[in-house]
């Protein structure tokens, strides 16, 4: 849904807000071609707001139609949204559609939005059914699509294509698509003075047919504060290493599965996430631009381990009952309801989890407390308070020192047992922060840490009422994952500020300065409120761009994916043995899926590919990419020899689920080499098509050494659909596949998907 359908400063138009249709047709021919749906009578609101801007309808509806080939469309909507602050512009939207006659199903849609003082274009977006049936050999490149995107923005936005330029530094390289119906995504951000502006830009989508179907601009207007004396990149590069804050933190990769799902590893991120000041060289936040404060020791909530509230076996449902009464003040409250988890989803841990409301006033007030079934250590209290109304406020502050001392001696209290781990991060002037859009309340937070090193889980934070100190809600949070006795032996903070710089980038840029909290405010009572902005001169630090995110493992100074865990090679090398290969294609292909790996810088193209890589690769294509999904501990392994956390467990158990594999076989021999009559069986199963295969008797064939072959059926339709390459009268069922004609027939596989005409002439041959 379009943002400005939504929004109180947004009014939606319908066609009857157009001139009437013989003089409509007559004042904009372009849109002479389309249908106008009758509608009920404007808003005199929306034409107001709307008559105080420098295009009327009429004429944007005309700008909007030179975009749109409108012959055969009907126009379905017309919209006007006045400027706010969350977009800094009014503007006018035009739907067009096209249906189908006999079900009404959308075949092609279109929706243009224009500048309604300039005449921009600000949006744009297109739909064609008929796109998804492109074949995938026909999708275009990442290149062409490039051209494509820079060549929609001159054309039909030529002043932002003057002020902006295309920005690939965040962006990384994207890999070849696996369905024809990918697309390719363009980030054209603002220069100013030749500074890149990031808040500001255009975004543009290329789908695989090489068609714009996503355009949006993002503009602001801004004061760009610019010092007279600036300091200089190097400088800036300088104080970036100088002031880097390299912290140890353990990491929980959320892919992780098998016996290393909760494993922990020991990891530093990027110690550059934050701006150098150009004029006065400080460090800043990111987020507020104000000048980072150096950091404290946190400080430990209890300096020791506290012993457990309680001993003893599960609590049942009485005891549980009498256990929260024992703890909080349920005098007004009774018991509505009681769920007991054996394993709580976090932690593998028996909880209760109790809710009261209050007695006489039904719906009015509520308790919620959930502990420990064993420990009763609590990890979460709530109390309903509604929000005070202006005229309720006393004015009065509770002191947030006090309430700091407060919540720390709570925490050692109601959750003694972990109350070592967690700490207090310095906060600056006041450890107690106000809730965001709340001032009623104050939040108090503590951080996990193990060993003096941030855990990958685990926090508590208290809320009180900001005048009375009342305890309103209390949440510890904890994971379930396993640490080190001690911290592992690791790179230096200096060794790790290096590893991260190689990897790189400074640059000045302009960024936009947070709202005031009078504005925040005004924004918030007044939508159409628009607060003057500024930006101010910084520098930053961009790190080399992954298709997922990364850290630094610090035991071994390898880059691991955050996701995984596993180590990812930030920079591909090129193999060594491809150029001028016939298969060179191919191989890449399956090269940069990371289903072929190289040997001493070598694809080696004749070298046999195992079954386990095979299946990997044919896995990855036919889930966009990616190996999902990822099996958790619980799941048994189909094979005896494709345990949980092999590295093709998750491609081989979803094969099985699938249907590609014989799941009644006790092994699989993943590191032995696929013959060519089992590829041709996953090939056709792949496809969908094994269902044939229960009537060999239908195939004919000129292969002289199929006759036994476990497959047959199989080799003859994934022969004669030109995807498994074969002699002209024989096919070697019992032979390896090498490399190269493995990549071969995985490319082909990719091209003949989806297109029954394939199969249908191969039935017929």
């Amino acid at each position: 849904m379009k943002p400005w359908i939504i929004r109180s400063s947004s009014f939606v138009l319908t066609a009857s807000l157009l001139l009437p249709a013989a003089q409509a047709y007559a004042q904009t021919p372009a849109a002479a071609t389309g249908k106008i749906v009758a509608a009920n009578p404007a808003d005199s609101t929306l034409l107001a707001a709307a008559s105080k801007v420098k295009l009327s309808k009429e004429a944007a509806l005309t700008l909007a139609a030179k975009v749109v080939p409108t012959s055969g469309l009907t126009l379905t909507n017309v919209s006007f949204r006045s400027s706010d602050s969350w977009r800094a512009f009014p503007e006018w939207s035009f739907s067009w559609t096209k249906k189908d006659s006999k079900n009404e199903q959308t075949l092609l849609s279109y929706s243009v939005s224009i500048h309604a003082n300039t005449g921009e274009l600000t949006s744009y977006s297109y739909y064609d059914q008929s796109s998804s049936n492109l074949p995938y050999a026909k999708r275009v490149s990442y290149e062409d699509a490039r051209t494509a995107a820079e060549q929609f923005l001159k054309k039909h936005n030529p002043g932002k294509a003057a002020e902006t330029r295309l920005y690939l530094r965040e962006t990384p390289e994207q890999k070849t698509p696996l369905n024809a119906d990918a697309s390719y995504t363009f980030r054209f951000v603002r220069v100013v003075d030749d500074v890149l502006f990031p808040d500001n830009g255009a975004d543009i989508t290329v789908n695989g047919s090489g068609v714009v179907n996503q355009f949006s601009l993002s503009w602001n207007e801004v004061k760009f504060e610019k010092p007279d004396q600036a300091i200089s990149l190097e400088e800036a590069e300088k104080l970036f290493q100088e002031q880097a804050d390299p912290q140890l933190a353990y990491l929980l990769p959320w892919n992780r599965s098998g016996s290393e799902k909760n494993s922990v590893s020991l990891a530093y991120n990027n110690p550059f996430a934050f701006y150098i000041d150009a004029k006065s060289g400080k460090a800043l936040n990111t987020s507020s631009l104000t000048p980072r404060s150096e950091l404290k020791e946190p400080v430990a909530v209890s300096s020791k381990p506290l012993s457990p509230r309680r001993s003893g076996g599960v609590l049942s449902q009485d005891e549980a009952g009498k256990w929260a009464e024992k703890t909080f003040d349920l005098a007004n409250y009774e018991l509505r309801s009681a769920n007991y988890n054996e394993r709580d989803y976090q932690a593998n841990r028996a909880i209760w989890n109790l809710e009261y409301a209050q007695k006489g006033k039904e719906g009015d007030g509520y308790v919620f407390v959930s502990f420990d079934a064993v420990t009763g250590d609590i990890y979460s209290y709530s109390k309903d308070r509604p929000v005070r109304k202006d005229g309720e406020k006393s004015g009065k502050t509770a002191d947030a020192k006090k309430l700091t001392e407060a919540a720390m001696e709570t925490v050692r209290k109601w959750t003694p047992t972990s109350a070592h781990q967690l700490f207090l991060l310095d906060r600056g002037e006041s450890e107690a922060e106000v809730e965001p859009y709340n001032s009623d309340r104050f939040r108090i937070s503590f951080e996990r840490y193990i060993d003096g090193v941030a855990a990958a889980s685990g926090s508590a934070y208290l809320t009180y009422d900001s005048e009375t100190g009342e305890l309103l809600s209390y949440n510890a949070d904890f994971g379930g994952e396993t640490y080190p006795t001690k911290v592992p032996k690791h790179l230096s903070a200096e060794e790790a500020v290096q590893s991260w710089w190689k990897e790189s980038e400074a640059e000045a840029v302009y960024a936009l300065e947070p709202l005031s909290e009078e504005d925040n405010k005004k924004v918030q009572n007044q939508p159409s409120y628009i607060p003057k902005r500024t930006a101010k001169l910084v520098y930053r630090v961009t790190a080399t761009p992954f298709e997922q995110p990364y850290y630094l493992d610090a035991t071994s100074g390898e880059w691991h994916s955050t996701a995984s865990g596993k180590a990812i090679n930030l920079h591909r090398q090129a193999p060594l043995d491809l150029k001028d290969h016939p298969a060179e294609k191919e191989l890449l292909l399956m090269y940069e899926y990371d289903a072929l790996s190289l040997e001493d810088g070598k694809i080696l193209p004749q070298k046999p590919i195992t079954r386990g890589e095979m299946i990997e690769m044919l896995m990855i294509s036919l889930n966009q990419g990616q190996q999902y999904p990822v099996y958790s501990a619980e799941r048994k392994a189909t094979y005896s020899d494709v345990a949980n956390g092999s590295r093709f467990f998750s491609a081989v158990e979803g094969a099985v689920d699938r249907g590609l594999l014989d799941k009644n076989a006790s092994a699989l021999n993943p590191d032995q080499a696929i013959t060519r009559d089992e590829l041709a069986d996953m090939i056709v199963r792949a496809l969908g098509y094994n269902k044939l295969t229960d009537y060999p008797g239908m195939f004919q064939s000129s292969f002289t050494d199929i006759a036994n072959a476990k497959h047959r059926a199989s080799i003859i339709i994934a022969t004669a659909m030109g995807i498994v390459p074969a002699e002209k009268t024989t096919f070697a069922p019992q032979a390896a596949v090498s490399r190269a004609d493995a990549a071969i027939t995985f490319t082909r596989f990719l091209e003949k998907r989806g297109t029954p005409e394939s199969l249908s002439a191969a039935l017929r041959d």
